[in-house]
């Protein structure tokens, strides 16, 4: 038999009990329901993707805490079956409750994009006005922001070479910080962990391959060249050579040119891989997948030092300098022969 006194003690023990379980589990549900924290990106979600499968994927991105808590959110809440396929702007600084909210909104209109390998990002954000989505000035202005750089995990002064480039699906109002953001993502999807763990072989970080990623993009046309000629630069490092890429110099210019002359040669600049040995302090633009894989994983050890081009998008390989010096007077001779063929309207 319990007594009074025990019986109230006992049922006091067991409300402390219950009030301790029932806040601990709003305690709980408030923490799956709060902010991921993640910064806003641009989300599809495509058809025939699943409540569950939605709630995956969003998980992944970071953009929710739990996946089961959002399954179970859009059940209780009677939306389920209401998501539809489309494009989002989704915002992880935001509670799943109101992430529901959002994709109950119309998909985004979206604007085609497409940003060709090589492109500066000063070329890349003069393409992104041209579309009607981005203001230049604001875009290059993002790539140079130290906070958006750390959080996107790059370390360099810019976002140049981190911009990959790809066919983009953006909201005609999306920000210019969310585009670069999309960008960088996009080029880790490209360089991942495994290409990290390559760097050690190569003896460079993961800067310097993007930076010899983006030379390599601007020399080399042919893609069965590219990772020869990501082999003939990385020669010249070991070897304390000047690189001699045409390309920086254009870089440090400003501009393209079709022929550079001994003036252009002698620019007053880091990037002028003619005058400064090593690599330049960055990259030259940003290179597409198949530069970084030859970066990455160049032609075995070769004995070439030098290339010129044909003027085809193939180039010549030579081993010295009295080779290449007689490669380029052969290229020269045949253009003049091949000009005043056409000159004179013979074959």
């Amino acid at each position: 038999m319990i007594r009074p006194h025990n019986y109230i003690r006992v049922t006091a023990a067991f409300a402390m009990m219950l009030l301790i379980t029932v806040a601990g589990s709003v305690l709980y549900v408030r923490h799956l329901d709060s902010p991921a924290g993640s910064a806003p990106q641009l989300v599809q979600i495509t058809d025939g993707m699943s409540t569950r499968a939605i709630a995956a994927y969003l998980q992944n991105l970071g953009i929710i805490r739990s996946a089961r808590w959002f399954e179970v959110s859009a059940r209780l809440r009677g939306v389920a079956g209401r998501l539809e396929a489309g494009n989002y702007t989704l915002d992880g600084n935001l509670s799943t409750g109101r992430i529901l909210e959002d994709l109950l909104d119309a998909p985004l209109e979206l604007v085609r994009v497409t940003i060709p390998e090589g492109l500066t990002r000063m070329q890349t954000a003069s393409l992104l006005a041209a579309a009607g989505i981005a203001d230049s000035t604001r875009f290059v202005i993002a790539t140079e922001s130290e906070e958006l750089i750390r959080d996107v995990g790059v370390t360099a002064a810019t976002l140049e070479g981190y911009l990959f480039p790809e066919t983009y699906m953006f909201p005609r109002d999306i920000a210019e910080e969310q585009i670069a953001r999309h960008m960088v993502a996009q080029f880790f999807e490209i360089f991942t962990d495994n290409d990290f763990d390559s760097l050690a072989g190569l003896g460079l970080t993961m800067h310097q391959v993007v930076t010899l990623a983006s030379i390599v993009e601007l020399e080399a046309v042919a893609a069965e060249e590219r990772p020869l000629i990501a082999a003939i630069f990385l020669r010249r490092l070991n070897l304390n050579r000047r690189l001699e890429s045409c390309a920086t110099v254009e870089f440090a210019l400003g501009e393209h040119k079709t022929h550079l002359n001994n003036e252009d040669l002698q620019v007053k600049s880091p990037y002028n891989t003619y005058r400064h040995r090593g690599l330049p302090p960055g990259p030259i633009g940003n290179p597409g997948a198949a530069s970084l894989r030859a970066a990455l994983h160049p032609a075995a050890e070769t004995d070439y030092l030098y290339f010129v081009s044909r003027g085809d998008g193939t180039h010549v390989f030579s081993k010295t300098n009295a080779e290449h010096e007689s490669a380029k007077r052969a290229i020269y001779r045949q253009a003049r022969a091949a000009a005043r063929s056409r000159a004179t309207g013979t074959n």
